[in-house]
Order: C-alpha cells, then sequence, then structure tokens
C-alpha cells in the first residue's frame, strides 16, 4: 500500500498556534502540539487548529523539537512516491534553468525546496545524499530511484551523518549505493582541482556554497602572504594562490585534512615551497601568533559552526569574538580579513556588529568591501530564514 491509499491521522495545534503557520512557515514545535497521542516517527499527519479547521500535511516525530515538518497545504494532495519524485525533479530542473552549464550544485535544499530532510549535491556525475528526519528516512527507495532514472550513469553516495540523526533516532549510513563505484572523484572549482573521497569527507565532500566567494581574492591575492584558518582542504588558500599569492599557510587541526591539502596542492601543480601546513588549535595558535606580533596579508577565517542550537549562543559568540580578535591583530595595516559564519542562529547583522566592536575593541579601523551569502542552489525558503545561514564578509583593515 503506497501512503497515498493510507488512513492519515490529524494532529491538532493548542490555541493560537496557528499564526506562523499561516505566514508560510513550516515548522511546527513539540509544545505547539495540542494531541498526546502516540505516532511513529516519521508518519505523515494532518495539521489541524484546535478548532479542527485543515493547515498542512506533513510528518512528525513527537521525539524532537520540531514535531512536525510541513510538506504540503493542500489537503487532497498525495503524499506518495510521486511527491517526492516530482519535488526532486522540479529542484534540479530549477538550478540548470538558472545556470545550464553548471554541474557542481546543490540539487536539493531541505525546506527550501519542500524537501524536509533531504540534501543532495551534485559533483558532475557524483550525487551526495543526506537523509536528516525520520519522515524523509522511509523515502530513501524513491530518492535512489529517482536519482538513478535522472542520471542513470551516475554515482549515488549516501551520506546521512550527523547530530540531526542522532536526534531523530537514526542510524548512520555512509555508503556507497551505486556497487562497484569508487567513493573517489577530481573536481574542478573555478579552476583549482580537488581530490575528495566522500567516505572520509566533512558534510557532502566540499563545501559547494562557498564556490562564488572564493572569488572575493581574485584581485587582492597577488604577492600576499596569506593564513587560511580551519583550512579543511585547502579551497580557500589554493584560490588565493591561483590568484598570484606569494605563501600560503594552512592551519587546520585534522592530519586527515592537512594530508588532502598536500594532495590537492600537488594535484594542480603548485610549487610546495609556497606553502605551510601547520597542525594546530586554530584559536591556541592565532592566540600566539597575535602574541608574537606576527603579521599576514589576508587572514581567512572559515570556521565550522560554532553555534548549534539556541542554547550554545552565548558560547558560540565568544568564540566567534575571540577569532575575529586575534586575527585583527594578525592582519598587516591596509590589508585584508576574510570572516565567515555558517550559523543560522547568528544573524547578518549580529554578525557584522560582533566584527566592528571586536576591531574597535583592538584599536583597528574597518571598511566592509564586499559581503556575500549562499549562492543561487542554496535558496533561502521565506519567511524560515532559517535557510539563510552563511555570511562572508571581505573587510580592510586599517
Amino acid at each position: 500500500m503506497t501512503r497515498s491509499t493510507q488512513e492519515i491521522k490529524k494532529i491538532h495545534l493548542k490555541k493560537n498556534k496557528e499564526h506562523r503557520i499561516l505566514k508560510g512557515e513550516v515548522w511546527i514545535y513539540r509544545d505547539e502540539v495540542q494531541d498526546k497521542e502516540n505516532f511513529s516517527p516519521g508518519e505523515l499527519v494532518k495539521v489541524h487548529t484546535w478548532k479542527d479547521d485543515y493547515l498542512a500535511t506533513g510528518y512528525v516525530n513527537a521525539a524532537t523539537t520540531i514535531a512536525v515538518r510541513v510538506l504540503t497545504r493542500d489537503e487532497n494532495e498525495a503524499i506518495d512516491d510521486i511527491f517526492f519524485s516530482k519535488r526532486i525533479r522540479a529542484a534540479d530542473d530549477l538550478r540548470k534553468a538558472l545556470h545550464p552549464g553548471n554541474r557542481y550544485y546543490r540539487m536539493v535544499y531541505g525546506e527550501a525546496d519542500r524537501l524536509p530532510g533531504l540534501v543532495i549535491d551534485r559533483y558532475d556525475d557524483y550525487f551526495v545524499v543526506q537523509v536528516t528526519t525520520a519522515g524523509m528516512e522511509n523515502s530513501r527507495k524513491i530518492i535512489f530511484d529517482t536519482l538513478a532514472q535522472l542520471y542513470p550513469r551516475g554515482t549515488i553516495i549516501e551520506k546521512s551523518i550527523g547530530a540531526s540523526r542522532q536526534k531523530e533516532n537514526l542510524e548512520t549510513r555512509n555508503r556507497l549505493v551505486t556497487p562497484g563505484k569508487s567513493p573517489e572523484k577530481i573536481i574542478e572549482i573555478n579552476g583549482i582541482k580537488f581530490k575528495l573521497n566522500f567516505l572520509n569527507s566533512q558534510k557532502t565532500g566540499f563545501f559547494l556554497d562557498q564556490r562564488e566567494n572564493y572569488l572575493m581574492l581574485k584581485n587582492i591575492s597577488k604577492g600576499k602572504e596569506i593564513l587560511d584558518v580551519f583550512s579543511y582542504a585547502g579551497a580557500w588558500g589554493l584560490h588565493a594562490y591561483g590568484f598570484g599569492a606569494r605563501h600560503v599557510h594552512f592551519l587546520e587541526v585534522s592530519g586527515q585534512y592537512l594530508e588532502q591539502t598536500r594532495e590537492n596542492i600537488l594535484l594542480n601543480g603548485f610549487n610546495m615551497d609556497d606553502f605551510s601546513l601547520v597542525k594546530a588549535d586554530a584559536v591556541t595558535l592565532l592566540k600566539e601568533m597575535a602574541d608574537k606580533e606576527m603579521h599576514r596579508d589576508i587572514v581567512i577565517l572559515d570556521p565550522p559552526a560554532f553555534i548549534k542550537s539556541r542554547s550554545k549562543i552565548k558560547d558560540g559568540l565568544r568564540g566567534y569574538r575571540e577569532i575575529n580578535l586575534r586575527a585583527l591583530k594578525i592582519v598587516n595595516p591596509g590589508c585584508y580579513l576574510v570572516s565567515c559564519s555558517c550559523s543560522h542562529f547568528f544573524t547578518r547583522e549580529d554578525f557584522l556588529d560582533l566584527i566592528y566592536k571586536t576591531a574597535l575593541a583592538v584599536g583597528r579601523q574597518i571598511q566592509l568591501l564586499m559581503y556575500r551569502t549562499q549562492p543561487y542552489d542554496h535558496p533561502i525558503l521565506l519567511p524560515l530564514f532559517h535557510s539563510e545561514y552563511l555570511k562572508c564578509a571581505l573587510f580592510t583593515v586599517k
């Protein structure tokens, strides 16, 4: 029996808790739900007001803070394999219509594509799938089937890992879906080559959301000495070198990722003598460099999300303040700071205000030259501003 023919239970909201959903939001929190009935994780439900008026259809997980994620507002729309296949195809068609020649992009971006709990990244003929919720877990087969139909020669990798799955009580999956294929691939971003092993990588393999932001370095890197902090596999620093940087220092706590950076340097035919690979904790080493008055022309901060939940905002802000304070002390006068954040609980306004106040505290004047966010293939669902997460700013430091 397909889900379109199943009886779908009702779930009711508490009095006056329907207003956000009526305005277009797609998350319903556990404390907004009136019903105490036991629902299976990922089960489809029809959401009704306390007066029993229909609002939306979605899937439920009573064990998580976000109790219901909305799929449709059409009470008569069947939530079945055809539903999910059509939405995946529509998301891919949107990207291809906007940039027909691009073969590296986020094909599906969760709530923004009305497919909560699903991310698909395309790397040419490789497709990396991340399923993060119990509701989307129930549709894994049609996800893989749709990809195989759209790209029959493609290689599918499932990288369903991370804290989100733990919260949903789901097991980790990190595997090749397409049999007999290699998990490794060489990709090319802005003319720079990177060797990826999708089974031994962060997230889905590469930070596609920064690919356009790397170009901020194009006209400012020539002859400069670069410090790439939280460097992962070296994307920022390799771009800077490709744009003419004199020397690049990579700072990364993971020896595995530094080795990937070394491989990428050699893969591009760059001179190894022009690079330094430093394995150390970023906060500790930045402090040491600032205390010793060691300076660089461009400092790049692209840390992991320091704020992963509302309860971590205070600690996360302290972390962002610390790394930016040290970086501002290291930048040579008249040169540049690139500072990023991927914490969606950290707004654009608060991000810029923190850097401004930190600069005042260390006696540096800054100018904001460029501010960028995520590219077109990571669309922002209004009014769910949580889908707007990436902040990337280029400053001159006086």
